[in-house]
């Protein structure tokens, strides 16, 4: 396996591997938990397919995933780490993994070679700042810039939380995104009428990527970022699109920072790690949306 320095003029590297189609929904979720900042897909012996419509599935016999990586010379380590606990868990090896540097302008324009604005309900419309026909469009248009942070509005799981947050406009709610990555959802809320977001993220990259869509977004006054859940934060509604373990492990302090008869959005889980989770939330009442073998949830906090 090559090894990724620390001293590279190159910031960011991808990992690449081969996988059959009903192993890719696992891939993701492994390349997620260890810090991709994005994911795309591609058929083993064709184009690539970075922004899939909203629904859409691949039917590839075999393919590519690929993760956007720091490059952080500890990297290789947990990766061989992470590759070790596949075997243990799966009884079975992972494919071969490629890593091979790439320059951040490299990854923007493959972004943007594919990228086309995605629409949620009647007013709230995803697209790159660089696709004009996105301002123009009547009602909540967030314009991003494709960064290096996760979240295009792409993926299920932020796909299935912009759709929820479409169908039950936040208009008026104090809001938490925790784990905003790129502010996609927060910039969502407040466009459709949530009075303030508080944006949580450890990564300085998705912070920056937040501040960054906000002001584009013209929403900066009303977002306010940090590196961890305030102590004293509440709110009306929470967004965390991040993983069924931390949304399980953090179940505690996450709950407590909801008012009661608060709305909760979680994403981020996998359909066989919903009733885990829905264990973790004994006092919200969840309904479960299903997209590509991820599940959001959406409930109301008990009074």
């Amino acid at each position: 396996m090559p090894e990724v320095g620390a001293g590279a003029d190159l910031g960011w590297v991808k990992v690449r591997l081969e996988v059959p189609a009903q192993g890719v929904l696992e891939v993701e979720a492994l390349l997620d938990a260890l810090g991709a900042v994005a994911v795309s897909l591609e058929d083993a012996r064709d184009q690539p397919l970075l922004e899939p419509d909203p629904g859409a599935m691949p039917l590839w016999a075999h393919v590519v995933v690929s993760g956007l990586f720091p490059a952080d010379p500890e990297f290789p380590a947990r990766l061989d780490a992470a590759r070790s606990a596949w075997l243990a868990e799966a009884g079975y090896a992972l494919p071969e993994l490629l890593i091979e540097p790439l320059a951040d302008a490299d990854w923007t324009s493959a972004w943007m070679q594919h990228a086309k604005p995605l629409q949620f309900g009647e007013r709230l419309r995803i697209g790159p700042a660089e696709l004009t026909d996105v301002t123009p469009f009547p009602g909540a248009s967030v314009i991003l810039s494709p960064g290096l942070a996760f979240g295009t509005g792409s993926h299920p799981t932020t796909r299935s939380c912009l759709a929820r947050l479409a169908a039950l406009p936040p208009v008026g709610a104090a809001a938490i995104d925790f784990g905003c990555g790129s502010g996609i959802l927060a910039l969502a809320a407040l466009l459709l009428g949530a009075r303030s977001v508080v944006g949580v993220d450890h990564d300085p990259q998705a912070l920056s990527a937040s501040a960054d869509n906000a002001g584009r977004n013209g929403v900066s006054e009303r977002l306010e970022l940090h590196a961890a859940l305030p102590d004293a934060v509440t709110c009306d509604l929470l967004l965390a699109n991040v993983l069924a373990g931390p949304l399980i492990e953090l179940a505690g302090p996450l709950a407590a920072s909801v008012r009661p008869g608060g709305r909760v959005i979680l994403s981020g889980i996998l359909a066989d790690q919903v009733d885990a989770v829905r264990r973790a939330w004994p006092t919200v009442a969840f309904e479960v949306f299903l997209d590509e073998g991820w599940a959001c949830l959406d409930g109301r906090m008990s009074q």
